[in-house]
């Protein structure tokens, strides 16, 4: 019999996403600094992992790597010892933002260089149907569709300048790190960087809300898929759409994942 916090759960999440080079940076001949990775448990759960580099720093692209790949592996490994319970799910994102901040630490002690170097953002999910949570520090900002509708689950990071970006690297970084979780009916995430935040959003009264003609058809897209290799390359060909770059020329990274609910 299952706990209060566990669930017996047999569907399968798809997910399925893709980073891709801004225009600016293609025209400047520099690489793509953003970077994503993600995985899926037999158990249920998906993990997605998402950084963006600040321009302004010299190896960012190494540095949205490492936290990206140190990140998930944290995720991981965590969520095997974890099981079922959805009670533990903060602490496992929480603690991967740390493991991902070391891993950089460790980086720029082997090679020589200093840690604001390979400064960048990063976002941890994870999600299963009855339950999330995300560690989020920069910009960039995580939309899911729970309980039915749209949800802004955890926005890109406030700072006191215009275009300035807390990031991983900062001194204070663990006093910046969002924490968002909830226990609810989940049915589809999706995780981006700023680069594609301007084609995500509407202004409304409240503040920033997630536009529904663009996240509703990636969620119903991405529960009809059949090949994930397929929805990857529709994820590369949307991010470096012209519709999509004329609200940007930033490098853009999306990764959506869904629950397999009808």
């Amino acid at each position: 019999m299952s706990s209060p916090d566990t669930v017996q759960t047999s569907w399968a999440p798809r997910v399925f996403g893709a980073s891709v080079i801004g225009p600016l940076h293609l025209q400047l001949n520099l690489p793509c600094q953003d970077a994503c990775a993600y995985r899926v448990l037999t158990s249920g759960w998906f993990a997605i992992a998402v950084a963006d580099g600040l321009g302004s720093a010299s190896m960012s692209e190494m540095g949205a790597r490492i936290a990206v790949e140190s990140g998930l592996n944290a995720v991981m490994n965590a969520l095997d010892v974890c099981g079922e319970r959805t009670s533990c799910l903060e602490e496992i994102v929480r603690s991967a933002a740390g493991i991902a901040r070391n891993a950089l630490e460790r980086h720029s002690v082997a090679e020589s260089c200093k840690l604001r170097d390979l400064a960048c953002t990063l976002i941890v999910t994870v999600a299963r149907e009855d339950g999330l949570a995300v560690a989020h520090i920069g910009d960039g900002a995580v939309v899911g569709q729970v309980d039915g509708r749209l949800s802004l689950l955890s926005l890109p990071g406030e700072s006191e300048f215009t275009n300035e970006v807390v990031p991983l690297t900062s001194a204070n970084w663990e006093e910046q790190l969002k924490i968002v979780s909830k226990t609810s009916r989940v049915e589809g995430v999706a995780v981006f960087t700023d680069g594609c935040q301007r084609a995500a959003f509407r202004k409304s009264e409240l503040g920033l809300a997630p536009f529904d003609r663009f996240f509703n058809p990636i969620f119903a897209y991405a529960r009809g898929l059949a090949d994930l290799n397929e929805g990857t390359k529709e994820i590369k060909a949307l991010l470096a759409s012209n519709k999509i770059s004329e609200n940007s020329d930033d490098d853009k990274t999306l990764v959506v994942g869904v629950t397999n609910l009808g």
